[in-house]
C-alpha cells in the first residue's frame, strides 16, 4: 500500500504490479576529468538525480477511474513503508483492459530521498543521531531560553543566533538555508558561513558554547531507498 497526496492505493482501489519499484537507488551524477601524465580519471560528485521509471497499477473499480486519473496527478508527499518523500505524475496515463481489470502505466517521478513519515522534532543535548543510511541536513528549533543568544556546534558547523525582542523561537531549515519564525525570515539574527550544519551518519557532536537555548531537531535521519 502507498499513500499520495493524502489517500491511499487501498483507498482508491488500486494495486501497484510492482511495488518495489518505489525504493530504487537514487543514481549519483559525477563530473569526470582526465589529467595528462596520471592514470585514471578524477570523479566530482554532482549530487544525486530523481528517481523516473514506469509504473503500472491495476485498477479494480472502473467506477473510479476518474477520481484515480484526478489523483495520479501533479506533484505531492508519496509515502510508502513508513517513509516519505515528494513525488510526480505529470506524464499521460492512458488506461486500457487487460481481461477484465483496466490498468494504467504512466511514470514515477520522485525526489532521491526519503524520511520518517511521521516526524517530530527530537531534544538534542550532546549528541544528535542520523538514524538513516546517507547524511542529511536537519530543521533545528532552538527554543529561547533565558540568554538573547546562544552559540552552537551541531555537525561540525558553528553558529550564533540571536533572539529579535518577542520571538520566543527559531526553525533553522539547514536545507533551504532559512531561519524562520512564524513564517517570518529571520536569517539577518543567524551568524553562519556559508555551509549549514550536515549531519552524516550515526552520531554527531553537539556543543553549546555559551546562551541556555532548548535545541530540538527533525528530518535529522534519511534514507537513499
Amino acid at each position: 500500500m502507498f499513500k499520495f497526496k493524502t489517500k491511499t492505493s487501498t483507498e482508491m482501489k488500486v494495486i501497484v504490479e510492482e511495488e518495489t519499484e518505489f525504493l530504487a537507488k537514487a543514481p549519483l551524477r559525477y563530473d569526470t576529468t582526465e589529467i595528462d601524465g596520471k592514470d585514471g580519471l578524477l570523479y566530482e560528485e554532482l549530487g544525486y538525480e530523481n528517481i523516473d521509471r514506469p509504473i503500472t497499477i491495476q485498477i479494480l473499480d472502473n467506477s473510479k477511474l476518474d477520481d484515480i486519473l484526478g489523483w495520479l496527478n501533479g506533484y505531492g508527499d508519496f509515502e510508502y513503508n513508513n517513509r516519505i518523500t515528494k513525488a510526480r505524475f505529470y506524464d499521460e496515463i492512458e488506461p486500457e483492459r487487460k481481461a477484465t481489470i483496466k490498468i494504467a502505466k504512466f511514470n514515477f517521478i520522485r525526489d532521491p530521498f526519503w524520511y520518517k513519515a511521521t516526524d517530530n522534532y527530537t531534544t538534542i543535548t550532546t549528541t544528535v543521531k542520523n538514524d538513516g543510511n546517507i547524511s542529511s541536513r536537519p530543521i533545528i528549533r532552538l527554543e529561547k531560553g533565558e540568554d538573547e543568544s546562544i552559540d552552537i556546534t551541531i555537525g561540525e558547523v558553528r553558529f550564533t543566533y540571536t533572539f529579535p525582542t518577542g520571538d520566543t523561537y527559531v526553525e533553522i531549515d539547514c536545507e533551504e538555508m532559512e531561519a524562520t519564525y512564524e513564517n517570518l525570515l529571520r536569517n539577518r539574527q543567524l551568524a553562519i558561513g556559508y555551509n549549514f550544519p550536515l549531519l552524516p551518519v550515526g552520531e554527531s557532536t553537539v556543543t553549546i558554547h555559551s546562551g541556555d537555548a532548548t535545541v530540538k531537531v527533525k528530518k535529522k535521519d534519511r534514507w537513499l531507498w
